[in-house]
């Protein structure tokens, strides 16, 4: 049997990358406290997650408080150009 020709590949819509910067804590450790960050941001989908510091709380001779802010990378829709009517 002939191997199948590759499907198309699907058009993506063109978009930008966006970042929206946030910050979030934990008291559980730095990966709580960045995912406390995400959803701090309101980006309703992220693609991607830049951090940007980590710092934390000393307590009694160790960590007691983790702090994580991040960037918050999502996808933005272009609009296609109006045409002004002549």
């Amino acid at each position: 049997m002939p191997a199948r020709p590759p499907r198309p590949a699907a058009k993506a819509a063109a978009a930008v990358l966006r970042l929206s910067e946030a910050t979030g804590s934990s008291s559980r450790g730095w990966e709580d406290a960045v995912a406390a960050a995400v959803k701090a941001s309101d980006v309703k989908t992220p693609v991607g997650v830049e951090v940007s510091r980590l710092w934390a709380e000393w307590e009694r001779g160790k960590l007691s408080r983790f702090h994580a802010t991040v960037k918050v990378a999502y996808r933005q829709p272009l609009k296609a150009p109006s045409r002004a009517k002549a």
